[in-house]
Order: structure tokens, then sequence, then C-alpha cells
């Protein structure tokens, strides 16, 4: 299925910002704050790879069994959509919800996310947005999804740090209960799968800005970015979230 038509006739990547990162490094705070500030939807690509990760572990599958998830996801309707400004992915009309963040996925999106025919089939999902100005974040936006996004950043931020804003998150928002040093090894080896994956592996592309968040706010990260948004960005989008036009600052 193709990219959904941009009635301005603009390419599809010239509508997305793409924020790429290792996990916790601050990417979806700051992509939800970049999206307000410019009127834009925001997006996580990784949550096409929790989703279908959730999808194996709900029908019992294994998740290390790419012909059997290849099946289950042949058969059942993926599809993003929006919910209230922000794009969803929803499996069989339902959204997962805080489910697709919790440990139990986290622990196995590494098979589906390491396995090429998986990436390749849902490469197209992925790049299937909304004719609006999206602000994305993912693993590979810039370099694999698209490498033609209007303007490229790559976040990134100390293991210490990054370990304290998941287990913030977990025992916070998710409920659950899991110690700080487990957490930080859950990242390491989160760490190294990406990076190290034959396919699409966690790294800059050669045209991103490279933003250390360790001792910053996710609002002094977007002032900065802001800063790099092309001036057609900052007209009103035809078709902005909510359907009333915005101004870009």
């Amino acid at each position: 299925m193709p990219e959904t038509a941009d009635p301005s006739g603009a390419p599809p990547a010239a509508r997305v910002i793409a924020i790429d990162g290792p996990a916790a490094c601050g990417k979806s705070t700051v992509v939800r704050l970049l999206a307000a500030r410019l009127g834009a939807l925001s997006f996580s690509s990784g949550l096409v790879y929790r989703a279908v990760t959730w999808l194996a572990l709900e029908r019992g599958l294994d998740p290390a069994d790419p012909s059997a998830v290849g099946r289950v996801l042949a058969a059942t309707p993926v599809e993003i959509a929006e919910r209230s400004g922000v794009l969803r992915v929803l499996v069989a009309g339902r959204d997962p919800g805080d489910a697709l963040h919790g440990t139990r996925v986290t622990e196995a999106i590494h098979w589906i996310a390491d396995d090429a025919g998986l990436r390749a089939a849902l490469l197209p999902l992925q790049r299937r947005l909304p004719p609006r100005r999206v602000v994305a974040e993912g693993r590979d936006l810039g370099t694999v999804v698209f490498p033609d996004a209007a303007v490229k950043v790559f976040l990134t931020a100390s293991l210490e740090e990054r370990a304290r804003r998941r287990h913030a998150e977990l025992s916070g928002r998710l409920g659950e209960r899991i110690s700080l040093d487990v957490v930080a090894e859950q990242l390491r080896r989160r760490d190294d799968n990406d990076a190290n994956r034959a396919v699409a592996p966690l790294r800059p592309a050669p045209d991103a800005r490279v933003v250390d968040t360790t001792d910053r706010t996710p609002e002094e990260v977007v002032e900065e970015i802001v800063e790099w948004v092309p001036p057609s960005w900052r007209a009103p989008d035809r078709n902005p979230p909510g359907g009333r036009p915005r101004g870009g600052r």
C-alpha cells in the first residue's frame, strides 16, 4: 500500500521531523513537546514493533519464531491512526495502550526488531502516515524510514541517566516493581542489540544533529531543535490536529 498522498504535493519525507536515539534518551517527551509547539502530529515508530511483539505474546507465539509471527501479522490488521493529535498503532482495531511499554514487551521486542524479514514487512506501515506534519521518534528514521526527512536529530544520554528515567516510568506510570540495576542491565542489552544488529543498526544519520540530553531539560532540547525547523513549517498546516490551522512558532 503506498504512502498517503499529500494534497499540498509535498514529498512525504518533507512532512517529517525524524528524531532517533537509544531507549530512554528523552525522545518521547521531546517529540510530544515539539509536535505541540509546531502544531504537528507526534508518532513513535517503535510502537509498530511493540505492537507486533504484543500481538505475538497475546497469541501465545514465540517472538523468536519470525515465520510464525509473520503469518499472524499477515492475517491481522495493523494500522496507524490518529487519537487526539497522537498517532497510535491499532491491532485489529484495538489500541493496546500502556501494555506496549511494559517489561513483558520490552524484553521480547528485540526478536521482532532484529529480524530483517519482519522489518521489511513493517517498513511500508511506518511510512504510511497521514498527509500532515509529523514529529516522529525511532531508532532508524533518519537512516532508513525517512532518509529525506526535513530535519534529522539524534538524541543521546548517559546510561545512568537513561536508566533513572526508565525506572521512574516503570515504577510510576506503569506500576512495575523493578530495581534500578535491572533496568540498567536491560538498557545495556537493548543498546547492544540495537547497535549491532545486521539490519538498520542504531546510529546517527550522516546529516543528523546529535544532542546529548543528559543534563538538559526537554524544553531546552526543544528550543534548540526549533531553530533547525525549515521555514515551510512556520506556515499554518493545512491539516492540523483537530482541524484548525496553527502557526509554527
